[in-house]
């Protein structure tokens, strides 16, 4: 077993040098492309849901971070991962793609794969609208808050109105839970090649994000009831009249009878009983989740894109158990278009 695991934790090292090989192979002829381009026009740039494409489009990407998050919650115990990506655009606006994850402190090949499928629109000049369903497939005890989740679907809407460019996305997962996620988003490019006059599109992409969901929690309470009864004495009367005859022929002398003028003994007592019910209910809110601040610097070489980024979550609202706190995350992304 120890062994079966080594061999594995080998074979993500490989891999994931191999990966960097294919990209350090890539990367001359991205910068020999470039080399061509007019001064201070940018290349393509990686495949986004707010774009629409004159023809099909082919993106291979590769990410990696020093922890996982999703809906800007994660454990205590960081992830770092790498993840794969492939998706391809249509020039009808319908796409898909395919994205597998390695979690670096792990035993498995392959941790997590998400399939996607959607459909990216004109919804105006500068505005643009893209609905998604996605399916994800996770390994055996995944340790990610994320693995709990089988189906996302979701509708995004942008807006480029100058001063910022604003995204809103909901989202609905459903099987296995289901919660509704909102995200507002507001960046701005900004190009920084022109400070120096260079010919290679250089920028920053600031982003700050605001997360909002719904929140499970369980509410427990006691009832407790206490029931008195009172006992009931019980005896036998004794009849001491001295009439020989007895009382059948003279019912209505004093004494006559059974049971009302004798002695009678009992017991008399109270009872009490306690029953306690305990009660556990489920409930549901919608609640301010995230703040979400992210840093990237977007480097495009021809068609190909890399983009290292910082980013700082702030959880609010978090529930008894939450482990998240304020953390910084650093990312980096590669993306070849084609």
């Amino acid at each position: 077993m120890v062994s079966q695991k080594r061999n594995l934790m080998v074979m993500k090292k490989h891999l994931i040098l191999l990966i960097l090989l294919v990209w350090v192979w890539v990367m001359p002829k991205a910068v020999k492309a470039n080399a061509t381009l007019e001064k201070g026009k940018p290349g393509v740039q990686s495949i986004q849901a707010d774009t629409i494409y004159k023809k099909g489009t082919w993106s291979v990407g590769l990410e990696t971070a020093n922890n996982s998050s999703f809906y800007g919650r994660y454990t205590l115990t960081k992830y770092p991962y790498v993840a794969g990506t492939l998706t391809y655009v249509h020039q009808s606006g319908l796409w898909a793609s395919a994205t597998s994850y390695q979690l670096f402190n792990t035993d498995k090949a392959i941790d997590e794969t998400d399939l996607s499928l959607g459909y990216t629109f004109k919804m105006g000049k500068r505005a643009n609208g893209n609905l998604s369903y996605s399916r994800f497939i996770f390994s055996k005890n995944n340790p990610l808050i994320k693995s709990v989740v089988a189906n996302i679907a979701t509708a995004n809407a942008t807006l480029d109105w100058n001063i910022l460019f604003t995204s809103l996305t909901t989202s609905y997962i459903f099987g296995g839970t289901h919660d509704v996620f909102v995200v507002l988003d507001n960046s701005r490019y900004l190009g920084l090649n022109k400070l120096w006059g260079g010919k290679t599109p250089i920028g920053i992409d600031p982003k700050i994000s605001i997360i909002s969901g719904t929140q499970r929690f369980s509410e427990t309470y006691t009832t407790t009831v206490v029931e008195e009864r009172k006992n009931q004495g019980n005896g036998n009367g004794n009849n001491n009249n001295n009439n020989p005859i007895g009382g059948v022929l003279d019912p209505l002398l004093p004494g006559n009878g059974n049971g009302n003028n004798g002695n009678n003994n009992g017991n008399n007592g109270t009872t009490t009983t306690t029953t306690t019910t305990t009660t556990t209910t489920t409930q549901s809110k919608f609640n301010l989740l995230n703040y979400d601040l992210k840093l990237p610097v977007v480097i495009t070489l021809g068609s190909f894109e890399i983009e290292p980024a910082y980013r700082y979550l702030i959880p609010v609202n978090k529930l008894s158990g939450d482990e998240s706190r304020a953390q910084s995350f650093y990312q980096l992304n590669l993306t070849y278009s084609f």
